[in-house]
């Protein structure tokens, strides 16, 4: 198969335990019958992190660069240790330079009906691993009698009632199926990616193809004081935004950062390399279209 950049970029993690290498193999074994020369990352906890902007993403972008490059790789994924965060895995990867090769395109979470951790590190890596996934598998099920796989299920689907429920034993899933898009209903489902689904019960919404991340970029020098006023009023669904551009009548490149509850950052940055200007927008519960819309109204030209 051709390689073509950037190349799809597979986000696997979940609960310790629950058969995330099980499903791996699975997936290999499809895509290397497809032709795809495989590039496999592990990354256990704290190997990516996020503290500071830009901080962290070297080591993703060099071990990326390194399958892209040296290895010609035209599909990479990353399997998440129990412990690893996958909320720093994608603001790495969607790192203005980390995109240039490598698209996000899917995040999986394998999990088993064993009590979600309530507090410490165990229980936002957990929990991020459901909130953030595209594809909720839900395995070993015929180890669990059917009251409390029910409770299982229905706690998933209220951390994240966008994304595929599957239910699975020893990780057997059908896929094709879960690495495509669905058209129609024909699988358990709770949402249709790239058209109006159902949104919880019964709830119409709209879903972008990835209902994580949103990038938009930025054909012109932005309007400074527009964009002040569009970030002063981020929605609090936005669970994290950032971004390279340039405001009119200003030569700097600036760097635009921002982490919830509230705090942002501007300022100007300097590369050898200047990276694509776009912002990139990261949550979910907010209004993701609108959020776009507005930003490209900073725009310092009218015209779109």
């Amino acid at each position: 198969m051709t390689q073509t950049l950037p190349v799809p970029f597979y986000i696997l993690c979940g609960s310790l335990g629950a058969g995330k290498t099980t499903l791996l193999m699975r997936l290999l074994e499809f895509w290397n019958s497809q032709g795809h020369k495989v590039g496999v990352l592990m990354n256990e906890a704290g190997e990516v992190s996020i503290d500071g902007p830009r901080a962290g993403t070297i080591a993703l972008a060099w071990s990326i660069t390194q399958l892209v490059q040296d290895y010609q790789s035209t599909l990479i994924v990353l399997e998440c240790s129990g412990m690893a965060d996958p909320a720093e895995v994608v603001d790495a990867v969607t790192d203005a330079y980390v995109s240039r090769i490598a698209k996000l395109e899917r995040i999986l979470a394998l999990l088993h009906p064993v009590p979600l951790p309530d507090s410490g590190m165990a229980e936002l890596v957990t929990r991020n691993a459901i909130r953030y996934a595209d594809d909720l598998i839900l395995n070993k099920r015929d180890l669990y009698i059917p009251g409390h796989w029910e409770q299982f299920r229905d706690t998933i689907i209220r951390h994240n009632p966008y994304g595929r429920l599957w239910e699975t034993n020893h990780a057997r899933v059908d896929i094709p199926a879960l690495l495509s898009a669905p058209s129609t209903r024909s699988i358990p489902t709770n949402v249709v990616f790239g058209k109006p689904g159902a949104a919880g019960a019964g709830r119409e919404a709209p879903v972008p193809r990835h209902p994580m991340v949103t990038t938009v970029r930025l054909s012109k020098p932005l309007d400074r004081s527009r964009f002040e006023a569009w970030r002063q009023a981020l929605p609090d669904g936005l669970e994290r935004a950032k971004g390279f551009f340039r405001f009119a009548q200003e030569p700097e490149l600036q760097e635009f950062q921002f982490f919830p509850p509230r705090t942002s950052t501007i300022a100007p940055v300097m590369f050898l390399d200047e990276p694509d200007h776009v912002v990139v927008l990261i949550g979910r519960g907010f209004d993701q279209e609108l959020c776009r819309k507005s930003l490209l109204a900073c725009l310092a030209d009218s015209s779109r």
